[in-house]
């Protein structure tokens, strides 16, 4: 799949030295969200934290609602950019989602800022002045399911509804999500041993939308 990350901020393109100041902003702004929320990387927080001066956190941000889209973005970009896009299925469906897990799974570990700030804005109320913020959390998770929707069916098989596709991807997605938070707060416990039965349970679960779904088509 060749569908890259949501891009919604791009109204200042800096300079080499810009280019610099810009990534040490994010980089600021991902260590403190990341470590104490979203409330902690106020403007203040993020000088301090950057070594930069306001302006130009304003200049190219506009805002720190501004400074946390770009971070999800970068965040996304890597993310996306470095999970397996298989064009069919690798093995039998076990070993193809098995062989997803690690993927997915050693990505996360590379990247857990990324999907640790997603989860929290995902679950925080939407309030008037962070509209933009939550429009670009949907469109990465809509992203992740799209994906996700077509590694069902090439595990799967063309016969896959998209019913089926979309409800076995967010199982998928809900499972990870949940997995990480897990680990997160054990992190002795790997998401590898956390999601070693998610194959088992997608197979089952995908065994059982079967049998519902052939009543109907009598």
């Amino acid at each position: 799949m060749t569908t890259s990350a949501p891009r919604t901020t791009a109204d200042v393109t800096p300079n080499r030295r810009g280019a610099r100041s810009r990534e040490a902003v994010l980089d600021a702004a991902e260590r403190l969200i990341a470590a104490h929320g979203y409330d902690a990387a106020t403007v203040a927080a993020l000088v301090k934290e950057a070594g930069l001066p306001a302006s130009s956190i304003y200049h190219y941000f506009g805002s720190k609602e501004g400074v946390l889209v770009a971070v999800m973005e970068r965040g996304a970009e890597r993310f996306f950019a470095e999970l397996p896009a298989p064009d069919r299925r690798v093995g039998s469906q076990r070993e193809h989602l098995e062989a997803l897990v690690r993927a997915v799974a050693a990505t996360l570990d590379r990247h857990p800022d990324f999907l640790r700030i997603l989860v929290v804005m995902a679950a925080q109320p939407a309030h008037a002045g962070d509209g933009q913020v939550h429009r670009v959390v949907d469109r990465v998770r809509e992203l992740a399911l799209e994906r996700l929707r077509e590694q069902m069916r090439f595990v799967f098989g063309p016969d896959l509804t998209p019913d089926a596709a979309d409800h076995l991807a967010r199982f998928w997605l809900a499972a990870f999500d949940g997995a990480f938070v897990a680990h997160q707060s054990h992190p002795a416990v790997t998401l590898g041993d956390l999601l070693e039965h998610l194959p088992t349970a997608l197979i089952a679960i995908r065994r059982e939308l079967g049998r519902r779904e052939r009543p109907a088509a009598r």
